[in-house]
C-alpha cells in the first residue's frame, strides 16, 4: 500500500519509490441514513460499524484533513449508468415480502439472503 510519500512505479514492479511535491487528498463520503437499514446477517455491510467509524472520524477531529460529503440519492438514471436497466428494475420491485415472485431474477441477479444482495426495505 503507498502512502502520500510513495507510489508504484511506471513500470509495474511492486517496489515503492519516492513522490516528492505531492500530498493526497482524502475525500470521505457519509449520510445517517446509511444505519437505517438492515442488510441480513451474512452480509459484511454492518450499519452499526460505519456509525463507530464516523464517530471515530469526528472525536478525531479527521473531518479536518478530509474534503467531505454527504451523497444524495441515486437516481435510477444515474444508477444505469453503472447498471442494467432490467437490474434497477428488477430492485425497484423487489420487496422482502414479495421476493418470492422473483426467483429467477434473483438467481439471474445473485440476489437474496446468503448473497452480497439481500433484499430489505428501502
Amino acid at each position: 500500500m503507498s502512502n502520500s510519500n510513495t507510489a508504484p512505479p511506471a513500470n509495474g514492479s511492486d517496489t515503492l519509490v519516492p513522490v516528492t511535491g505531492t500530498k493526497r487528498r482524502v475525500s470521505y463520503f457519509y449520510s445517517p441514513d446509511v444505519g437505517h437499514f438492515y442488510y441480513g446477517p451474512s452480509h459484511p455491510m454492518k450499519p452499526h460499524r460505519l456509525k463507530l467509524a464516523h464517530h471515530l472520524v469526528l472525536s478525531y477531529g479527521l473531518y479536518h484533513e478530509m474534503e467531505c460529503y454527504r451523497p444524495h440519492p441515486a437516481t435510477s438514471g444515474e444508477m444505469t449508468k453503472f447498471h442494467s436497466e432490467d437490474y434497477i428494475n428488477f430492485l425497484s420491485k423487489i420487496t422482502p415480502d414479495n421476493l418470492r415472485n422473483f426467483t429467477t431474477q434473483m438467481q439471474k441477479f445473485n440476489a437474496g439472503e446468503y448473497t452480497d444482495c439481500p433484499v430489505f426495505d428501502g
